[in-house]
């Protein structure tokens, strides 16, 4: 069977399951399949709405994608309910079902096992968890991390907002051509060894960063012209 994601790539389902963990390979979503093969549109919730994912028990934001169970009306995050390939409320004929033949009472839910330790305060989460539900501490993976991994995804996002920061303040400056010499020196000291890190912020940072440059060199090389003439 063919499914069509909501970027409008077609998909075909693998045979033998009702409720499926998919991934479009166009716009790389998890799809959200129902257990008669029909992909659930995802929606955002509205102004002031609250929900609770049932798989990975942390509130619903505003501008995450989510799904509305066709059998229960609980609604779930979208890449939740693509990741256990079904509904997470328990007994609902949207569940994902049970491999009897592999499946066995030990069997954890993910490789890491069926809760992981939050590395911020200690609580024990739920092993898909994006966001511990007692600290609200948000993480990149699925995968358990330390307490070192955390403090260093925390010291580069501050790196790079940092970074960010300094490119809107020498944009700005760059604007005002009777500091360009001044601007062109901490813009080439500060900008051209952080190139990488640049790249990280985003093309409109970067962009602003070496247009600061092109600018200052320009009103430099007009200071320039208008000294050589009064000489």
């Amino acid at each position: 069977m063919i499914v069509v994601c909501q970027c409008g790539a077609k998909v075909r389902l693998p045979e033998g399951k009702a409720n499926r963990s998919l991934r479009c390979p166009m716009c790389k979503a998890g799809l959200a399949i129902s257990a008669d093969s029909v992909v659930l549109n995802s929606v955002q919730l509205s102004a002031g709405q609250e929900a609770i994912c049932p798989i990975c028990q942390t509130g619903i934001e505003e501008d995450e994608n989510c799904v509305t169970c066709p059998s229960c009306d609980q609604i779930h995050h979208q890449e939740c309910w693509s990741e256990v390939g079904g509904c997470g409320s328990y007994g609902c004929e949207q569940a994902s079902p049970i491999d009897k033949s592999t499946a066995t009472v030990a069997t954890p839910l993910t490789a890491w096992g069926d809760t992981k330790k939050c590395p911020a305060c200690g609580e024990e989460i739920k092993s898909i968890a994006l966001r511990c539900r007692y600290c609200q501490t948000e993480f990149s993976s699925v995968d358990p991390m330390s307490l070192v991994d955390l403090r260093q995804r925390v010291r580069v996002t501050d790196e790079v907002d940092n970074l960010k920061n300094w490119v809107i303040a020498l944009f700005v400056v760059s604007l005002l051509g009777c500091v360009a010499p001044l601007t062109l020196i901490v813009s080439m000291a500060y900008l051209l060894p952080r190139r990488a890190k640049l790249h990280r912020c985003g093309p409109l940072f970067v962009i602003m960063g070496w247009t600061s440059i092109g600018l200052s060199s320009f009103y430099s090389l007009l200071i320039l012209i208008f000294l050589l003439r009064d000489i």
